[in-house]
Order: C-alpha cells, then structure tokens, then sequence
C-alpha cells in the first residue's frame, strides 16, 4: 500500500516530536485543524494550510502531496516569514503579580511585598522588559479608564511623565507600611507629588518625603507594541 499525505504527516510530527495540536500552532491554525485532517483518511487541506502546515513540518508542500524517498531539508518557519511576533500562549508565564493598587489612597488597601501572589503571561511585546511586573486595580476611584479588577502592567524603570498613569508607592507614617495607590501623574516638585483621581474627579497632594517610588503603568500601545 503506499504512503498517503497522511502517512507522511504522521511521520514528520514523529520525527520532529510534535502533536496534531502542536503542529496546529506551529502553523498558526486553529488548534484542531491537524487532528480533525488525520481522522479523515479522505480530507485534503485547502492550498493556504497546505503551505502552513510544510513550513510547520519543515518540508515542502511537493513532498507532502506525492512524497519521495526522503523529507526534504526544508527549514521554514511559518511566523519568520510573516514577521510576526511570538503567539501569547507562547510567552513564559513569568510576570510577578505583586498584589493590589489601592484606587483609593491611603485606605490599607494594599500593603506591596517583594514576593509576588501570581504570575501572568508575558505579552510579547514586552518580552525584554526586565523588571516589569503587575498589579489588579481595586476600588472605582480610576473608573472609566480602570475597573475594579482590572490587570494592568508596569515598568519600573521607563521614567514617568506628567499625564501618565502610575503607580506610586508611600510611607504611611515614620515606621509604618508602604501602600500603593494608582493615578494620574499631575505635577511633581521638590516638595509633594499630586496624582489625579476620575471617580470622584479629585487631585490628591502626596508629601515627597513619604513617596518611595513612581513607576509608569503601561498603555494598550506600549503592551501590544504599537
């Protein structure tokens, strides 16, 4: 009997030790496009996948279709090609979550801890950022532009302008914690930082003496890469 497309698909993910699924991935396709094209001895894939899943398998599309006495040494890589960027799921799962960013300031609601409470995905365009870590906002005073809950992404060491989101960490008190809170960097000066809230709409003085750090929040465009 001889060998089907299907056959030679079976072999190349033996040989390069991938799954159905991981191949998929590899190719960029839905998740399930291999599997459900190896359960069916009959099926084709359309001319894109076809040319999606050689440069996952690493051969040509002539060599799938009518095979030869052995897997040409064909390197492709799918997302090279396209200049894309590394998938989300691909991304270490490495991001520190170092707890809450208080919406209001100077309630106890956050006291922040050098040991993290989670991890999260990296987003790729972030990838190099080495100190960067994350935080879930609470309370509504930053509503609209973050809700209770919401994940943002901060760099710690991407210096912070006037109308930037931050987050500032403050001394309550000579010996007490550090608290977090999240607002916009209105002004700053040698004697106090002031920080803009949105719900109410209210600007708050901190004592420069008490802020221990400013560290910029990211946008969508700095996260995405855009």
């Amino acid at each position: 009997m001889s060998e089907t497309l299907h056959d030679r698909i079976r072999k190349r993910l033996k040989d390069l030790d991938l799954t159905p699924g991981g191949a998929s991935r590899k190719a960029e396709l839905s998740k399930d496009t291999l599997r459900k094209l190896l359960a069916n001895p009959d099926a084709m894939p359309s001319g894109k996948s076809l040319t999606a899943l050689a440069g996952a398998l690493e051969v040509s599309e002539q060599w799938l279709l009518s095979g030869g006495e052995s897997a040409p040494a064909v390197k492709t890589d799918v997302r090279a090609a396209s200049s894309t960027p590394p998938l989300r799921h691909e991304m270490p799962n490495n991001v520190p979550v170092r707890g809450t960013a208080a919406g209001s300031h100077m309630r106890g609601a956050f006291q922040m801890t050098a040991d993290p409470v989670d991890f999260v995905r990296r987003p790729p365009a972030l990838a190099n950022v080495v100190n960067l870590y994350s935080l879930y906002v609470e309370g509504t005073s930053m509503e609209p532009q973050y809700a209770p809950g919401d994940l943002v992404f901060v760099h710690p060491d991407k210096p912070a302008k006037v109308g930037d989101a931050v987050v500032i960490q403050c001394q309550v008190g000579e010996d007490g914690p550090t608290e977090a809170t999240i607002g916009i960097l209105s002004r700053r000066s040698a004697e106090k930082v002031t920080i803009r809230k949105h719900n109410p709409p209210a600007e708050i003085d901190l004592p420069r003496e008490t802020v221990r750090s400013i560290h910029k929040v990211l946008t969508n465009n700095e996260i995405y890469g855009i």
